[in-house]
Parts: C-alpha cells; sequence; structure tokens
C-alpha cells in the first residue's frame, strides 16, 4: 500500500494556480488549458475532502479557510520539490532572482529580514533593486516587484501584499522636553513629513482637536527612512507606520503618543511579469513574503 495518499498532481497544480491568481481564466492561461479543465480538478479536490476550497464570484475566486490550508502546503511542497531539482541538478549554474523593491520597504522591512529569504534558496543568487518603480513598469531585468501604489489600483499580474494604518511616532523622551499629551500640544512640536503634507493632512483631519496645528510647517525628507531616524534622534514627530515603522517600535526607538491611526491611502503590491512566474525562486519568494507580513500583522493584534 502507497505511503502518500494524495490527489492527482495536476489537480493540485490546477488548484495551486488558481489559488494564486484567485482566478480559474489566469490559472488557465498559465497552465495552457480550457475552463473546464482547470474547474473539474478543482471539483475533484473539493469532493475528496468534502470541503469547499473556493467562494466563486464574478470573473474571481476567493480561497475558504479550507482552502488556505491546502494552498499553503501545496506551495511549500512545490518550493521544495523545485529547490531539490536545482541542487541536484549540477550542471545548471546557480539561479538569479531580481526583486524590484520600493526602497522603503527593502530598507526599512525587507532587507531586515533578507536573511531568512535567502537561507530558504541558497543557491540563488538573489539581486535588490531598491528604486522607485512605476506601477505600469519596472526594471525589465526583474523576476518580480514590490510596488507601493493606490489603495485599489488595478495592476497587471498583480497581489495585495497590505494596507498600512498611519499614526505620529516620536522619540520617547520627546514628552519630557515639551508637552505631547492630547494633539493639541502637537503645536509645540516640529512636524516631520515623508515627500510631502499629506500624511500629516490625512491624519489630523481625523482628529477633533488638532484646528491650531500648522501642518505646512516642519520638515520635509525625500525617504521615510530618513524622517523616521529624524524622528528617532528627538526633531520632531513623523507619520509612521505599523509595517515600516515596526523595527524601530518594537526596539523602543520610537513610541506612539497617540493611540488614533487611520488607514493609509495606499497599499503595497506584489507584481510577477509574465513570463516569470515559473521561475522557482519568484514563488518561493512570494510564500515567504506573505508568511513574514502575516507574522508581522499577528504580532501587531497582539500589542
Amino acid at each position: 500500500m502507497s505511503r502518500f495518499r494524495l490527489p492527482l498532481l495536476n489537480s493540485l497544480r490546477a488548484f495551486e494556480a488558481a489559488a494564486r491568481h484567485q482566478s480559474i481564466k489566469k490559472a488557465c492561461e498559465e497552465l495552457h488549458v480550457d475552463h473546464a479543465s482547470v474547474s473539474r480538478h478543482i471539483q475533484k479536490l473539493e469532493r475528496q475532502l468534502g470541503r469547499k476550497l473556493f467562494e466563486r464570484h464574478h470573473r474571481q475566486v476567493i480561497l475558504t479557510d479550507a482552502g488556505e490550508i491546502l494552498r499553503g502546503a501545496v506551495s511549500t511542497g512545490f518550493s521544495h520539490i523545485q529547490r531539490a531539482f536545482t541542487q541536484l541538478n549540477r550542471t545548471q549554474n546557480a539561479q538569479r532572482l531580481v526583486i524590484s523593491v520600493d526602497p522603503d520597504f527593502a530598507g526599512l522591512w525587507l532587507v531586515p529580514r533578507l536573511a531568512e529569504f535567502y537561507a530558504s534558496v541558497p543557491n540563488t543568487l538573489v539581486e535588490i533593486l531598491a528604486e522607485k518603480a512605476s506601477t505600469s513598469l519596472f526594471e525589465p531585468r526583474a523576476h518580480c516587484a514590490i510596488l507601493y501604489a493606490e489603495a485599489g489600483s488595478e495592476l497587471k499580474n498583480s497581489e495585495t501584499l497590505f494596507r498600512s494604518r498611519l499614526f505620529p511616532v516620536c522619540a520617547k523622551d520627546l514628552g519630557t522636553r515639551s508637552p505631547l499629551g492630547p494633539p493639541d500640544d502637537l503645536r509645540q512640536h516640529v512636524l516631520l513629513h515623508d515627500r510631502s503634507t499629506r500624511e500629516w493632512e490625512e491624519y489630523l483631519r481625523n482628529c477633533t482637536t488638532t484646528a491650531d496645528v500648522d501642518v505646512r510647517s516642519g520638515i520635509v525628507f525625500s525617504e521615510t527612512a530618513l524622517c523616521l531616524d529624524a524622528a528617532v534622534r528627538g526633531q520632531g514627530v513623523a507619520i509612521g507606520d505599523d509595517f515600516l515603522a515596526a523595527n524601530y517600535l518594537s526596539e523602543g526607538r520610537l513610541v506612539k503618543p497617540f493611540s488614533l491611526a487611520v488607514l493609509s491611502k495606499n497599499a503595497y503590491y506584489f507584481v510577477v511579469p509574465e513570463g516569470a512566474a515559473t521561475h522557482p525562486s519568484v514563488t518561493a519568494f512570494r510564500d515567504w513574503l506573505l508568511q513574514s507580513i502575516e507574522r508581522v500583522r499577528g504580532d501587531l493584534q497582539q500589542h
């Protein structure tokens, strides 16, 4: 009797592609089969498990809780198999994975965690291109990209990674030099701006007691990292977010003086150009990325 009682590989491939794209149509295009074939494979899996794997919507399928469990297992399994083939094929040169990344995301989130990802793809040459990429076009050498764009943007071959919550951050001892209790006290402090005054304007619109705070004053920085570094040095109060400022907050270099947070109008997206979806390290990077984001989200919910 076989040790493993598993579904047909083609059924798992059809499920994984539909789950990754959240679309039966895109799964068909990737696998070069018709709609009926992918649907039939997914239905076989659902009958075998006695559970629904997707909620069907117009032009989109959404994973159920059972589907999420299976997707994680299948994606991880496929990644391990691909890495094993790569390692055993001694005639194959080391693969290169080129990732185009928004500089703020690269410096404040990705790089501090990069060693963890590289441990899962040791035979891959990872190249990080930290650059401000257009939402419609990025470095042509890149196998995948992490882009920052307006929430709800319809970017081709993309999926949303996360949407941040915005709130003021400052050095822990800033309030000892000048009061920083209610938001009105911001009048006594320098406002630090990330590229423009827009995020401070957005935040203050949601406060009911900050009418006299002049959002047009302060210092404007061209990079988020520079803005947060100035806040760490006690030079003023910046707008941080729950992802890019996560390390500063967890290490106590920055604190949140107020409880109010507002949802950012922008989001981070993971984009894979056509032709790169079959790159084994792209799948491994995507899976690691989503798992890491979920861990951060879980940590935030505990605090």
